[in-house]
This record gives structure tokens, C-alpha cells and sequence, in this order.
């Protein structure tokens, strides 16, 4: 575990990249968590740092889970777990900078920019439709599922 929390550690260089490559419920969300709470003590506004995921899913958890850091760091908490101290301690950075610069994050965490790659393209598409050739704001449609019944 020692091992693993040092490279955990290393990751969260914010003026490196990485590739992390590691199975499922090992802890990668919450690496890139710790990472993006990193990036926020280090900027200007939230709006700066852009996260993007495949799925809902992991976008809401992300959210969830840095929502969760920052109220432990607003009261003070402490984990006997030393990766979760870690995140508390890198959401405590981010508070301070909420305060110096009036964010007002915990209230209106939508500054958060966590999205999906398809909310990201959309994103992208409706800022400027004159380059798109769309005519119009780009629309996305979801296709009805089916259920298969077998017999």
C-alpha cells in the first residue's frame, strides 16, 4: 500500500501528465478527483479547469465526491485513512482559495466544469454554430431503448 500511495502521490503533479491504467474499483476517480481539487487550488476560478468523462455516471460521482472533500475540509475532519487525509487536505488548499477569491463554490458548485465528452462536443458545436455550418444550436437526441424478449 506504501507503494501505491506514493504513486498516487507522484499523479497528483499537476505539471505532468499521466496515464493511469488500473482495474475497476481501484481507485481512479478518485485520483482524478484529488487531481482536479489539486488544479483548483492553483488557478484564478473554478471555470479553469475542465474535466471530461464518458458517462454520467462517473461525471455525478465526481461531482458527489468533491462536494463531499469540501464539506470535510469546511469543518475541519480528519480521516485515519491516509489517501482520504490526502484529498481532505487538498480540498482545505481549495477552500482557502474559495474564500480569498469568492468563489462561493460550496454554494454554486455548477462552476465545477465536470462533463461528458457528448455535453463537452455539444458544448463546443453551440458556441460557435456560424463555424459548425449547423444553421442552428445543435440539438442531440437519444434513441429510445428496446427490450428484447426471448422465448
Amino acid at each position: 500500500m506504501i507503494a501505491d500511495l506514493h504513486a498516487r502521490s507522484v499523479a497528483l503533479d499537476v505539471n505532468k501528465s499521466f496515464i493511469v491504467q488500473a482495474p475497476a474499483g481501484s481507485g481512479k476517480t478518485g485520483l482524478l478527483v484529488y487531481r482536479i481539487l489539486a488544479l483548483l487550488a492553483r488557478v484564478e476560478k473554478p471555470q479553469n479547469v475542465l474535466a471530461i468523462t464518458f458517462t454520467r455516471k462517473a461525471r455525478s460521482e465526481m461531482r458527489e465526491r468533491i462536494a463531499e472533500l469540501l464539506s470535510k475540509a469546511k469543518e475541519n475532519q480528519s480521516s485515519d485513512d491516509a489517501f482520504e487525509q490526502q484529498g481532505i487536505e487538498l480540498a482545505q488548499k481549495v477552500i482557502e482559495c474559495n474564500q480569498q477569491l469568492g468563489w462561493d463554490l460550496l454554494e454554486a458548485p455548477h462552476q465545477l466544469q465536470i462533463m461528458t465528452i457528448d455535453a463537452f462536443s455539444a458544448k463546443l458545436a453551440s458556441s460557435m454554430p456560424w463555424l459548425s455550418r449547423l444553421g442552428e444550436r445543435p440539438r442531440t437526441w437519444t434513441l429510445p431503448s428496446r427490450t428484447l424478449r426471448m422465448r
